[in-house]
């Protein structure tokens, strides 16, 4: 009976909204963004929203209809009088207007309203914020990216493409109050269109931003920990034969110590963007900072490092780091911090596993 409802329900939407806009809202809660999404998009709106308020680059109004505005000082003392942080609400709601045309599926994102419950039910309107002078903003943000998500990911896209979990409660004049009902008008009215499809653009090169390192250590075996070595000894070669390098990177007061030969270098990190397509990842260097005893020199960018000119094991040096045939140490993925017990599961992952599921490749490995 139900279902039948819907689908009449479905063709009048049809022929009332086929050339016309339909006002929607959608909730969005935290714990229902699933981990291979990449990101909480409920926590990071948030935080950037909180920031915009408070930095006075938006305004935050009562309702979507924009009738009272509410200064930041304002929405201080509805936290204090609540004793809740804005920033840690679990749940929003977007407020979109969905149409048809040329029978594709468009979407233009209004705004979002942000409320609380308290323990006893009592609802905290924390008020309204307009998405089209948020929208440079969000593009310029860092959102907090999980291993399993893209370094490049935008959260306007997400937006956009409706890249993220949600449920209907409003389908232009019709309340919904369940999440069958919204599945239905899913089901019917977006069935298997994708939002705002340009078929012109094309989809990125899954990406990553991942830290690796290798370390000095006479415990280290395997042709494999001797590249590592022999990489060491080739950077400490060049170094030795071109100190001013490191009088650049390391300051006056070490110039002494190091013009004596007396160091040697303990550990270097790498700072790369991986790259998979067709199932072949390849890297590109971003960064290199070296440890030369126990204690970390300035980051070096790629910028002042290409013209470095030495070789490992006959293969010049950015050649021999994007082969990736020598031991190394994932340290960090995107923005997620990896455990030393974990790094090796996650370098099997990230050549043999789908990009979007690691984690889940890691915990049942």
């Amino acid at each position: 009976m139900r279902l039948k409802f819907f689908l009449l329900l479905f063709f009048s939407c049809i022929s009332k909204f086929a050339f016309s806009q339909t006002p929607v809202i959608l909730r969005v809660k935290s714990e229902e963004q699933d981990d291979t999404l990449g990101v909480d998009i409920v926590h990071d709106l948030m935080q950037i929203t909180y920031d915009a308020i408070k930095d006075g680059k938006i305004q935050l109004w009562d309702s979507h209809k924009k009738e009272v505005a509410i200064s930041f000082n304002s929405l201080k003392e509805i936290e204090k009088n609540a004793s809740l942080n804005f920033v840690d609400q679990k749940m929003m709601y977007v407020y979109e207007v969905w149409y048809f045309e040329k029978r594709k599926l468009f979407s233009l994102t209004q705004g979002f309203m942000f409320s609380s419950r308290l323990p006893n039910g009592e609802s905290i309107l924390f008020g309204y914020v307009e998405y089209e002078p948020l929208k440079n903003i969000i593009a310029t943000a860092s959102p907090r990216i999980n291993a399993n998500g893209d370094c490049y990911l935008n959260l306007n896209n997400y937006l956009s493409k409706k890249k993220y979990n949600y449920q209907i409660l409003q389908f232009g004049e019709k309340v919904i109050d369940n999440v069958t009902d919204s599945k239905l008008i899913k089901e019917s009215f977006i069935g298997l269109n994708k939002f705002n499809f340009d078929p012109l653009v094309h989809d990125t090169v899954e990406s990553k931003y991942v830290e690796t390192s290798i370390t000095q250590s006479d415990k280290m075996s395997g042709s494999k920990a001797k590249a590592s070595s022999d990489f060491i000894l080739a950077l400490t070669n060049y170094f030795h034969q071109n100190l001013e390098v490191l009088y650049n990177l390391s300051g006056n007061d070490a110039e002494v110590k190091l013009s004596n030969g007396d160091w040697k270098i303990t550990s270097i990190t790498f700072a790369e963007i991986w790259q998979k397509k067709n199932d072949v990842v390849n890297s590109t260097p971003l960064w290199m900072s070296v440890d030369i005893d126990n204690k970390v020199i300035d980051t070096l960018w790629m910028d002042n490092l290409v013209n470095w000119d030495f070789n490992v094991q006959g293969v010049q040096w950015l050649d021999f780091l994007r082969s990736k045939n020598y031991l190394y140490l994932i340290t960090k993925i995107n923005s997620d911090v990896i455990p030393v017990e974990k790094a090796i599961k996650y370098q099997k992952g990230l050549y043999t596993h789908k990009w979007n599921n690691l984690n889940n490749f890691v915990e049942h490995y």
